[in-house]
This record gives C-alpha cells, structure tokens and sequence, in this order.
C-alpha cells in the first residue's frame, strides 16, 4: 500500500535527540500543535445590535464542548480513532476554564459568557484577540508524520461546520504548516516525474518520428519509476520529501543511457544492414560506461545508509537500487527489442534531400509522397559504391534488393573470362528484388559503373516497417508487385516467340512443368487466402469483380493492364501456348494452369487478338476475382494494415511465378 507520508522520526530510536523528543511527548502533553481559528460570520450583521459578537455567546461555548468531546471521543469512538499515529492529549479553550469556575455548563447564558470573556481579557487565560473577532482554541497532540496530521485537518474541515455553523474556521501553527509542505513536495515531486515522463516521451517520439518509438524508448524508465515504487508499497515506506526525488533521479540517467544506446545502435544498423548483428556489436559498446558510470553513482549513493538519520538511509539505498534496476534493464530489454523495430530520427529525416520530382523517378516509390518516401528510405539502409565495385556476383545467394539513388549500376554475364553486358540500371531503377523474397541465387554480376548510391532493402526493414507504417509498406509492396508483373510478362513473351513445341514429347513436358512449379513455390496461395480470415476476405473482395466463366468458355473479357490481377476463387483455368510462330493453333504442349486461388499472372498474354501467344481457357466453371490497380491503391488507403499483408502475400505468389518462368527459360 503506497502512501505519502513525511515522517519526522528520521533518527534512530536511541539518539539522544529522540529520547528528548519522547519525555516532552509523555510530560508535556507533545510537541505538534495545531491552532484553530474562529471568527464571527454573517450571523452579526443580522443583529440590530452592534455590540453582539457571536463569539462571545453560549452557543459558542456548547459548541466547542461538542467539538471537544468529539475530539476526545467522550460518548463512544469517533473518526478519530481511526487515524493511525495520532493522539490528542490536551484543548485549550474556554470550555475548560468555565467548566472549572461554575463547576459545570448547565443553565449557561450568553451574560456569563460575556462578563467570562471581559474577565479573561484583564487577567487572562486570553482566548480573543484584541478586537475580539477572532477565537484562538489550541490542541496539543503526538503524530508520527504529516499523514495523521493532515487527516485530522480534514476531519475537522468537515466536522467543525457542523458543531459550530454561526462561525468561519480556519486553521494555522507550525507543525500543520510544515506538514502541508512537506506532503506537497512529495506530491509535487511524483507529479513532476509524471509530466516528465509526457514530456520525455513526446521529444522521444519526435526525435524518432514515432509514438510507438517514443513508448519503446521510454518503457524501461517507466518499468523502473515502478518497480521503485512497487517497492515502497511492499516494504510499507511511505514515500516522503527525501524519498520523492529518487524517481527524477532515477528518470534522468535512465534517459541518457536509453539515448545513448540508441544512437549508438542506430549507426552500427546502417553499417551492418543486419538489426540484430547492430544490436550484438552496439551493446559492448555503450554497456562499458554504462556500467561504470551505474557502479559509480550507486556507490556515491550508498554512501548515505551511514547516516544516523533513516531518510537519508532510505534515500542512499533506494537510489542505488533504482540505479541498477534501470541499468538491468537498459541492457536487457532495449537489445532486444531495437532488432524487433526500425529507429528513425528527426535528424536523419531532414538530412534526407528528397522532393517530388526525384522520388517520381524511384521505381519504388511510386504513389508515395515525399514524406512516406523519407521514411521508407530511412526504414533501409544506403550503401555507397565506388567505380568498379562489385555488388555481387553470379550464383551467390542473395537476400536484399538495390534501388539506384544515384549512379549506375551494370549487370552483365561472366563465361569463360568474357563478359557480356546486359542492361545498365540507372537512377530509379530497382533490382534484386527476387533475393528479397525467396533467398534465390543471382542471375548475372552486378558491379559499379560509377560512383553509385543505393538504397538496400532486406526483411528486417520490410518487418517493422509493416508495424510502424502499414500504409507505406503496402505501397512499396505494389511498386513491387507492378515490378515483378512486367518482368512476369516479357519473360513469358520472350519464352513463347523462342519456343516451338514438339508434340509427340507431350506428356515429358507436361510432368517436367509440374514438377517445375512443386520446386519453386515457396507459398499457396490458397493457404495465404485462408489466413487471411473472413473479416479481412470480405472486406478485400467488396473492392474486387467477379467474374463467372463457363467450362470451356475463353477467358477474353478482361483489359489487361499492369496493376490489374486476376484470381480464381473456384474451378480452374489452363493457359495455353501457340504451337508455333507461324500456327494460328494452340496447344496445351506448353501451359500453365491455375487454381485454388492462384493468381493468373499470366493472364496479360491472353489479349484473345489473332496474333496473341497464348489463351486463357476455363478447364471447369470457375469464379475469378479481378482487383484492379485503382482499386488497390483504395484499399491502401483506407485498410493499411489489411493491404499490407494482402499485397506481400500478392508479391510473394508473383515472385514464384517468375522464378518459374526464368527457370524455363533457361532450359531452352
């Protein structure tokens, strides 16, 4: 049970200090004091009698006699029973002091109370002020900290309006002042590192251009500040004016070390474009000084269990602890979770020179704004190329994909030490991206034609960049997607114009293809499909066609377009193949066939003109779904993070298929 509670037993029990404090307790009705104050209320200027003072009246005396039986629970046990460490041991008032001279209360009328108080006045014991429009009652009481001291203040702020309504109350003395004080600063204190808690994780999430960054980065603070104050109520210490400051203490060196290890981290990701590899190689780094300086601090600290006083004892002790419990976590919890997130800050986002026109000529970042483009690139990583490096060579296995940011970049075959130029990708220009998705093996070399910056892209930016900005990775899963439909097509296209079939070898060719397509796929599409769940299918088909096609019936219907997909939801569809350049005649010698949700990737070829290479052909009634590229971008939009996963999953599919196709192509 927390509590704030400022005590004022802070040296231990045999000090001299304390001894003396006990016999003035025990023989001198206890040090605190608490005055209260009465004055005249309304009640007098209602009176025609200006010489009335509602002070000085038996109402007033029979009043304080209820007050005063109350406070010493005369008739059976009041509210003051119950407040722990308090005992009231004497009042000052002028009931006493009547009680005494008329041997009792009975029959009191306000005359005697009058002629009681011009007495007094002369010879004392002085109750009113010289103006007589303020009441003095004194209570002598022992409290062991300001919590019973200000509970008993509360009671009485409720209670003496009832006793006494014809007065005003008020309350003053040392002990209550100092009380208030010292509860105040504590509260201020807890409610201080409240606000710098907001405070720290609003800079936080600006500087790492994230709220869910700022959380993360601000979590272990918090899991110390409460673990500190879990600590506190499970040894039952209150928390006083000493004691408060440690969680700022604490929330202050915390945020170092968490800053510290970030920046630190953030730079060894961009060396190493490998998040946990940044994490392993940033923590010997920053956990030396951490660690030290920790140690130091604690020790510093500790050094205040040696004092006689238990509030700097508990300050010592608990500011060590807090300080370790903060450094176990920093170096626990931030490694891991760094490799589960990607770290932007501000910093990096303005050093960005990017504008409209240079991201309209970045294949990937089509559809995106200048902001979304930022960070995507900043979710990657850049690599820096001088003339003749080489990138990667053929045959190697590879996991990341290049965007051209500046230079070029040329891929070319090396075969019997002769090279043979293929293509030279410029600024804008995307490629790797199969390595991205499957780990396939690289098709060509790739090496430097000149300076050259690019941007390298690997699941471990994709992963948290589905977390933190479903909207943007859905978008760079499209630019990927359109990418990998237009190699789709010209692969196809270039592997129907080489190819004439032979017929009689029919039945090798069609089990050499399917066996080609059980190798390759690394998803099915049917599975992505159901995984999906119903909520997020239905959603994803109310922005589809559908499309009903008869057994045997051509599929010819359909504007083909890149950024158009077709699916088949049920039945199956078989794309056939032109015998020959010079035949009209279609056979299933070469196909494709499509079912169980997969994605007709092909279906661009199948235009149903007369000098079409192939042709789409329902096998049984079958259901297709069409989304078209308007329609994705929508769903982008407005269901980010259903898209996300739709479109990755889309990539994925699109990916085997040109894996498929390069394969055959390169088995002519």
């Amino acid at each position: 049970d927390l509590s704030i509670n400022s005590s004022t037993n802070t040296f231990p029990k045999d000090s001299q200090l304390v001894k003396d404090l006990k016999l003035i307790e025990e023989e001198l009705s206890g040090t605190d004091t608490l005055r209260l104050l009465f004055s005249a209320g309304n009640e007098s200027r209602n009176k025609q009698d200006l010489s009335y003072n509602p002070l000085k009246t038996a109402k007033t005396i029979f009043g304080l006699k209820e007050l005063q039986d109350w406070l010493f629970q005369v008739k059976d046990v009041t509210e003051i029973g119950n407040i722990e460490g308090l005992r009231i041991d004497k009042m000052h008032s002028p009931v006493d002091v009547l009680q005494h001279y008329r041997r009792g209360l009975d029959k009191l009328s306000d005359k005697e109370v009058v002629q009681f108080f011009d007495k007094t006045a002369e010879n004392g014991p002085k109750f009113l002020s010289d103006a007589e429009d303020v009441m003095q009652v004194t209570l002598r009481m022992r409290s062991n900290g300001s919590t019973a001291f200000l509970e008993l203040r509360d009671l009485l702020l409720q209670k003496v309006p009832e006793l006494l309504p014809h007065l005003q109350f008020s309350y003053t003395g040392g002990s209550v002042l100092s009380s208030e004080s010292a509860n105040n600063i504590a509260q201020g204190q807890i409610n201080s590192v409240f606000l710098a808690l907001v405070i720290v994780f609003v800079i936080l999430s600006i500087l790492f251009l994230s709220w869910k960054m700022g959380v993360i980065a601000l979590f272990p603070n918090v899991i110390t500040i409460l673990i500190f104050f879990g600590s506190l109520g499970w040894l039952n210490i209150p928390i006083g004016v000493t004691i408060s400051v440690i969680a700022a203490i604490a929330l202050g060196i915390g945020v170092d070390d968490t800053i510290h290890f970030l920046s630190h981290y953030n730079e060894n990701a961009k060396k190493l474009r490998n998040k946990r590899k940044a994490s392993l190689k940033t923590l010997p780094i920053v956990a030396r000084p951490m660690i030290f300086s920790t140690i130091a601090l604690s020790a510093g600290f500790i050094l205040f269990v040696q004092s006689e006083m238990e509030s700097q004892v508990l300050f010592g002790a608990f500011t060590a602890f807090t300080l370790l419990v903060c450094l176990a976590i920093d170096m626990t919890y931030l490694p891991s979770v760094v490799m589960e997130t990607g770290l932007i800050t501000v910093w990096d986002y303005v050093g960005l020179k990017f504008d409209e026109q240079f991201i309209e000529g970045i294949d990937l970042f089509q559809n995106m704004t200048v902001r979304e483009a930022k960070i995507a690139s900043l979710m990657a990583y850049t690599k820096d190329l001088e003339k003749g490096t080489l990138l990667f060579t053929q045959g190697e296995i590879g996991d990341e994909m290049y965007v051209v940011l500046s230079g070029s970049i040329s891929i070319f075959l090396d075969k019997n030490e002769k090279r043979t130029d293929l293509v030279r990708l410029k600024k804008g220009n995307t490629f790797g991206e199969m390595g991205l998705f499957r780990k396939a093996e690289r098709s060509a070399n790739a090496e430097a034609s000149e300076k050259t910056r690019l941007l390298v892209v690997n699941r471990d930016c994709l992963e948290p960049l589905k977390k933190r900005n479903p909207k943007i990775a859905a978008k760079l899963f499209l630019n990927l997607a359109h990418r990998l439909q237009s190699s789709l097509k010209e692969t196809d296209e270039r592997l129907l114009k080489q190819k004439e079939f032979d017929l009689t070898s029919l039945e090798a060719k069609l089990n050499a293809n399917e066996n080609l397509e059980q190798t390759e796929i690394s998803i099915e599409p049917a599975d992505f499909w159901e995984k999906l769940g119903k909520k997020w299918r239905r959603i994803i088909m109310s922005y589809c066609e559908s499309h009903s096609i008869m057994s045997g019936k051509k599929i010819t219907k359909f504007n083909a377009k890149i950024g158009d997909y077709l699916f088949i939801t049920s039945g199956e569809v078989e794309i056939e193949s032109k015998v020959s350049a010079k035949s009209d005649t279609f056979s299933v010698g070469y196909c494709w066939t499509r079912k169980d949700f997969d994605l007709i990737g092909e279906f661009s070829l199948c235009t149903g003109n007369a000098d079409s290479a192939a042709q789409a052909i329902a096998r049984k009634d079958s259901t297709l779904m069409q989304i078209t590229k308007t329609d994705l971008l929508s769903l982008t939009q407005e269901e980010p993070r259903i898209s996300v996963q739709f479109i990755e999953n889309l990539v994925c599919i699109l990916s085997d298929q040109l894996a498929i196709a390069n394969k055959r192509v390169q088995d002519q």
